[in-house]
């Protein structure tokens, strides 16, 4: 026998209605609905697990590694910058260091100074050439060193950057010669090696040196063109850095004259 249609079985139908027999946990029956919600909400936690015990961590430990890699990123560029600037500060230093060097060169230094007087004798003699006349010859009469005005520069006298790392050596000069030959042994002091300063220049003309002769009916003899003589005073000064400067020592006063007019002996050592 078939049943078929919407059929019920006889009995209670309250208790088919009810929607059956279904479990229960801590007094509360899972129904359907309940179990939904309470699958959901372990579903949840399950998540919120997993985020607390494994994404969290993971994340934090990209951004922990993210900030390293911007950290040594950072630390590379200012090495770089740095060993840029070294670099940069280890040029500028070698540059200075040179140009010092160039500079200091331009300053006396001892042997120089050793062989000042005989420089300027040279240069005597080199105007001289050619010439037999003694009396149209150059010579120099005086070279003394000046001890009172030498000294280390203290007087702001050459700028105030180089007080206490100059000193200055001052020599008493005089020579004698006539206008072209004192301009060229002058332009010659300025072309000698170490760094001089010319000071209280004085040219005095000699008059006796004036006279002119005549033949006996009054014309001007062809060698009788009188000689203009001059007598040049001044004071020599040399520079040397103080570093380089020992103790000056008195140069001997000049000693007669030499076949070509110069002064005979070197400045003391």
């Amino acid at each position: 026998m078939t049943v078929g249609g919407d059929f019920v079985p006889s009995g209670d139908r309250r208790e088919y209605d009810s929607g059956g027999n279904y479990p229960t946990v801590f007094g509360i029956k899972l129904t359907p609905p309940v179990s939904g919600v309470l699958i959901a909400l372990l579903g949840l936690g399950a998540s919120a697990y997993l985020l607390v015990n494994l994404v969290q961590p993971a994340w934090q430990r990209n951004q922990e590694l993210r900030q390293d890699v911007a950290a040594k990123e950072s630390q590379l560029i200012n090495r770089e910058e740095s060993q840029r600037r070294i670099q940069e500060a280890r040029a500028e230093l070698a540059e200075a260091r040179q140009l010092r060097a160039d500079v200091v060169a331009l300053f006396a230094d001892q042997e120089s100074i050793d062989t000042l007087l005989l420089d300027l004798n040279e240069r005597i003699q080199a105007v001289n050439a050619g010439i037999q006349d003694e009396d149209r010859r150059a010579s120099l009469t005086r070279f003394e060193l000046n001890e009172e005005l030498s000294g280390v520069v203290t007087d702001s006298s050459l700028g105030t950057e180089v007080n206490n790392r100059i000193e200055r050596r001052v020599y008493d000069v005089e020579l004698e010669g006539d206008f072209p030959q004192t301009q060229s042994i002058m332009r010659n002091i300025e072309r000698l090696q170490p760094l001089l300063v010319v000071k209280n220049l004085n040219s005095e003309l000699d008059f006796s040196s004036q006279s002119i002769l005549i033949d006996g009916q009054g014309r001007l003899l062809p060698n009788g063109q009188p000689v203009t003589r001059i007598t040049t005073s001044f004071q020599l000064q040399a520079l040397v850095p103080v570093e380089n400067t020992p103790a000056p020592t008195a140069s001997p006063p000049a000693e007669g004259t030499t076949e070509g007019g110069a002064v005979e002996g070197e400045a003391a050592n």
